[in-house]
């Protein structure tokens, strides 16, 4: 508002000065006329009749009024060009209040709240969550998973981010382990590989995980986990 004020002033400024210098040169065309036409009065001793006098005031105030035109123009011109300036300035302003009212609310205007807002998206991730699950189905499929071990039905752990896809080993274990004594080829053979096969093997260490994926309620085995007896 004060650069519009600042603009307004300015213009009128202008006018009034383009108007005295105007209304000078007005004068001073008048002067020289007055002063030709004594000159001629006392050459010839002809006087400048009524008419000739009002002819030669209506050309000059003719002239007068197209340059007030002018004047007019120019200064509407500089007041649409000022009333211009002065919208795309108050839209700066408005956008940059409401680019600040933004930073402020996501916290962007502290450097502390900048790193942390960068560090979202990872944070935002879904933590892998952990499954225990039974021995599984002949056709190499768990059809439970608990979210607690469960003392003789607990063989395997599962791992898994999305709930659709998951990784799978051998739950180290002592009871896990005489369970999956009871029928290795049954328990263990369906869904893992086995490195030192033994007949009774005294522990089972994990080599490699198996992929598992979801059907159901179910989890049926994508790729074999690998084992090792000991």
């Amino acid at each position: 508002m004060e650069q519009d004020s600042q603009n307004l002033i300015f213009l009128i400024g202008l006018y009034v000065l383009m108007f005295f210098i105007i209304y000078s040169v007005v004068a001073w065309l008048g002067k020289i006329l007055i002063r030709k036409l004594g000159k001629k009065d006392k050459q010839t001793g002809v006087y400048i009749t009524a008419e000739e006098y009002d002819k030669e005031i209506s050309e000059l105030e003719k002239r007068i009024k197209e340059l007030e035109k002018i004047i007019s123009k120019q200064a509407d011109k500089d007041c649409d060009c000022a009333e211009v300036a002065g919208k795309r300035a108050e839209k700066k302003s408005v956008k940059a209040v409401k680019a600040n009212q933004y930073d402020q609310s996501v916290g962007l205007d502290r450097p502390d709240r900048l790193a942390e807002h960068d560090r979202l998206p990872q944070s935002a991730q879904p933590s892998p969550q952990t499954y225990f699950l039974p021995p599984p189905s002949p056709e190499g499929i768990f059809h439970e998973a608990f979210s607690q071990p469960r003392i003789g039905r607990t063989v395997y752990q599962m791992t898994t981010i999305d709930g659709n896809n998951g990784t799978f080993i051998f739950y180290e274990d002592r009871d896990a382990l005489a369970t999956a004594i009871i029928s290795i080829s049954q328990i263990v053979k369906t869904v893992c590989r086995v490195e030192n096969n033994k007949n009774a093997p005294r522990n089972i260490i994990n080599v490699k995980e198996g992929q598992v994926v979801r059907e159901g309620n179910s989890w049926r085995v994508a790729e074999k986990a690998t084992v090792r007896f000991e």
